[in-house]
């Protein structure tokens, strides 16, 4: 295989990658109507920044990662930063972690997802209700809580895949 083509196709993998992300950002948007009056505030995007710091960190480097939750807060009309700020803490966390992460199960690796969106979600939940100067109901936290959980093993498929044409 010449060394032109090797990059092209390490390229469009690459590409593969961030286009995940980008639906995982696009999905974040997406109101749920069966998920109550505020369509649920799910953390599509968490699973893939969990996943690509567990398996493939250098190609989700900080500032990408900084990036994307700069780009959903924008767009998600959110407190600017917040998210961002949550990404990179979780990133940080998980990175430190990955040699552990690594030699686990999956389903500690889910376990270490559900505590990744735990703190995201709680940390956000803190702020905005600090926000509005009230507390906010804690049903719906808990309710996005656990489809967020759910949705982990869901959204794997693609991701899996696409790292293990990474690997090729």
């Amino acid at each position: 295989m010449s060394r032109h083509h090797f990059f092209g196709l390490h390229t469009l993998k690459l590409f593969g990658l961030y286009i995940i992300l980008f639906i995982l950002i696009l999905l974040n948007l997406v109101k749920f109507p069966l998920l109550g009056s505020d369509g649920g505030k799910l953390s599509f995007l968490l699973i893939g920044i969990y996943f690509w710091t567990v398996y493939r960190p250098t190609l989700l480097p900080y500032p990408v990662i900084f990036a994307t939750g700069l780009l959903l807060d924008l767009l998600s009309g959110g407190l600017v930063g917040l998210n961002a700020f949550c990404f990179m803490v979780v990133a940080m966390i998980v990175r430190g972690q990955r040699r552990f992460l690594l030699g686990q199960s999956w389903s500690v690796i889910w376990a270490g997802f559900c505590v990744a969106v735990t703190l995201v979600m709680g940390l956000q939940y803190t702020v905005y209700t600090l926000d509005a100067l009230s507390v906010l109901p804690l049903k719906p936290l808990a309710f996005n809580l656990v489809i967020s959980y759910l949705l982990y093993p869901l959204i794997l498929p693609p991701m899996i895949l696409l790292n293990r044409l990474l690997s090729d």
